[in-house]
């Protein structure tokens, strides 16, 4: 029981953490002024770790 709704957790945090990294990405893209990639970068980081541990819980 614990797995499955880790497995679910995991997987909604993977999808908006890349949604949110494209977003990020989307706006970088379009700023003519300097930008801070911080978050993008910690959101693509973190996108990549819950996917990992998708892959852990099936």
């Amino acid at each position: 029981m614990l797995e499955t709704a880790a497995l679910y957790i995991s997987v909604i945090m993977a999808v908006f953490l890349f949604a949110y990294a494209y977003a990020e990405g989307i706006k970088i893209a379009n700023s003519d002024e300097e930008v801070y990639g911080g978050t993008f970068i910690l959101s693509v980081t973190a996108a990549f770790i819950f996917s990992g541990l998708t892959y852990v819980f099936i």
